[in-house]
């Protein structure tokens, strides 16, 4: 447990876990196992895990903890900013319940899905059986409020895209917030993290709704998010281009590097996440010391606990290992990487 407020110190410390994280060469190793028990070997101290949700509830619990440890050991505003990436976490559980709740499952056949937080409810499932009532069942906060008002504003429950985006988008104004609360050295390296999620949120918004999903340009409109260098001149050209491959070039320099059209959304995101990979390195090596570096740090933390979710999953599903190392963010091989 840390628990110095001594930034040299605590820089230290991150650059002794950067060194032990699953990253190169030892993730190219972990994407070459045969199963998600021999991931949870290599991972995971204690018993072995049986099965790939078990390994991907566990490393999502485990970044949490460490994501409250540095919270309180920064405290103030740092530890404010710090902590609402927890809430990341919070809100993929939130989505686990409406889209639970929207299937209509009762509680005990979503709950196992959720991931297992330290401090907040983990041992019984959630009572609630409606909307209702598990919206009046959340604690106070700007999380509770943005989907209170998307079940009133898209009533149909069948449907929980509108919901989710709803709370990603609460979610990255509380963080916008909280970046804002920062003084300004700390926001150097911080900032470009915060801004460029923002810019990858409105980018698969207006991929996924508008080219997948067959939704109308107003109501995606109403879920863009402010705060990115996407702004909503650009948001609204993406809305009205003519599919999918026309986003890159409009995205280029917000949430993607400009390259050739991608016509799959997912390559898009995948795009988008690589080039925050290469932010958190930058904010890393860019702050030895100093709050910059505890922002790289729990972005690149952030995505090894991404690469092992989907190291989980294709070990799962048999993916080869040079398919699966392909996945991986940062790109495994390229060469500025």
């Amino acid at each position: 447990m840390i628990k110095t407020r001594d930034l040299d110190d605590l820089s230290a410390r991150l650059h002794g876990r950067r060194s032990r994280l699953a990253e190169g060469g030892r993730l190219r190793g972990l994407c070459a196992l045969e199963s998600p028990e021999s991931l949870s070997a290599a991972i995971i101290t204690g018993p072995r895990l049986s099965g790939s949700r078990q390994v991907q509830l566990r490393v999502s619990g485990d970044f949490y903890s460490e994501v409250m440890e540095l919270a309180s050991a920064l405290g103030n505003a740092r530890g404010r900013f710090v902590e609402w990436l927890a809430a990341r976490l919070e809100v993929e559980n939130l989505k686990v319940v409406i889209r639970g709740l929207g299937a209509g499952l009762s509680p005990e056949k979503y709950f196992p899905d959720m991931i297992p937080l330290p401090g907040r409810r983990r041992n019984d499932g959630p009572a609630a059986e409606t909307p209702e009532q598990f919206v009046k069942s959340m604690a106070p906060g700007i999380l509770k409020r943005a989907l209170e008002e998307a079940y009133l504003v898209y009533p149909d429950r069948s449907r929980s895209f509108f919901r989710e985006a709803a709370l990603d988008r609460a979610y990255l104004g509380e963080m916008l917030v909280r970046l804002n609360a920062l003084n300004k050295a700390d926001r150097e390296y911080s900032a470009p993290l915060v801004r460029h999620e923002i810019a990858v949120f409105n980018l698969m918004l207006a991929a996924r709704g508008r080219f997948f999903y067959g939704l109308e340009k107003k109501e995606l409109l109403g879920l863009f998010a402010a705060g990115s260098r996407l702004d909503r001149r650009k948001f609204l050209a993406m809305l009205s281009a003519s599919g999918v491959g026309a986003l890159r070039a409009l995205a280029a320099g917000s949430a993607v590097n400009a390259g050739p059209e991608e016509p799959e959304a997912g390559a898009l995101e995948v795009l988008a996440w690589d080039r925050y990979a290469k932010l958190a390195m930058r904010a890393f090596r860019g702050a030895p010391v100093g709050f910059g570096a505890v922002a790289g740090y729990l972005a690149l933390r952030r995505l090894e606990t991404a690469n092992l979710i989907t190291v989980a999953e294709g070990l799962r599903l048999g993916v080869n290992s040079g398919e699966l190392a392909g996945r991986m963010l940062p790109r495994l091989g390229r060469p500025d990487v």
